[in-house]
């Protein structure tokens, strides 16, 4: 197995799967990620200002979650978050629907690796919110 580094705490640890923390950082990590869940269920479509200074969170674990399709951007997020490939402004995920629609022909082709990108998730694109801005917790994987 090889070692990876802890998004966190920047220690080294023992991938067992997609985890981006070390075990040590993992239940932190779940409990932010419940206050946010929580805070933004009450408040729906609340900013990522309202949540670092409400709940405490970093702006950097705010993206994060967001890459990984647990948050979602609503209404007009100015590129808070972009597509890895094109740079085109995402409501969450790692690629647009149509840089992750490329992706996967080219791995139909076997140009690609099935593995190649560590999202497995398409960044399909979102549709226009009510609210200008804010983000919002859409019981996306927990």
């Amino acid at each position: 197995m090889a070692h990876y580094e802890c998004v966190r705490c920047h220690r080294f640890f023992e991938r067992v799967a997609f985890e981006e923390v070390c075990p040590v950082c993992f239940p932190i990590e779940e409990e932010e990620f419940r206050k946010i869940k929580e805070y933004l269920t009450a408040h729906p479509g609340a900013t990522s200002n309202e949540l670092m200074a409400v709940i405490g969170v970093s702006l950097k674990s705010i993206r994060r979650y967001l890459k990984e399709e647990r948050l979602e951007i609503v209404g007009d997020n100015k590129g808070f978050i972009r597509c890895e490939l094109c740079g085109k402004p995402l409501n969450s995920g790692r690629f647009c629907g149509g840089c992750y629609k490329e992706g996967q022909a080219l791995r139909a082709k076997g140009i690609m690796g099935p593995y190649s990108d560590s999202s497995g998730k398409p960044g399909e694109e979102q549709q226009p919110k009510t609210r200008k801005e804010g983000i919002v917790y859409h019981g996306k994987k927990e």
